[in-house]
């Protein structure tokens, strides 16, 4: 998950870990640089509106969902991937993550996309504005 995807429920209500699990996934990793980069977003003075809370909402659902203890089988799970080098672009290490673990990635990003795309990796992304889709 990159750090655009956690500003989907914020910007347009999805609620995108019901998704992941209506999709079938249950467990989904965030990179500890998205989660860094969103607590950033949040914290800025100069970031107001609509992207602000996008970024609070974020953040607190990420860590909600990180400290479920108990999930029943089925519910969805966030791990927080520690493994990374210090100052690397989070995108660079979600593109190395997927290949890593054969894992789709939620993310709005065309760019990235695009990348994970020629790399074969599948991708989750917004649909209509309501709903997540995967694209393989």
């Amino acid at each position: 998950m990159d750090t655009n995807a956690l500003l989907i429920p914020g910007e347009f209500g999805v609620d995108i870990f019901e998704e992941l699990e209506r999709l079938g996934y249950e467990r989904i990793i965030v990179p500890k640089a998205v989660l860094k980069e969103l607590d950033r977003l949040r914290q800025k003075t100069d970031l107001k509106g609509k992207e602000k809370i996008a970024a609070k909402i974020g953040y607190s659902l990420t860590l909600k969902y990180l400290r479920r203890r108990g999930t029943p089988p089925g519910r969805c799970k966030v791990e927080i991937n520690e493994d990374e080098g210090e100052g690397r672009d989070a995108d660079e290490i979600i593109a190395e993550l997927a290949l890593e673990k054969k894992a789709a990635v939620l993310t709005a990003d065309e760019l990235l996309m695009r990348k994970l795309s020629k790399d074969g990796i599948a991708i989750v992304y917004l649909r209509g504005r309501n709903r997540l889709e995967e694209y393989m």
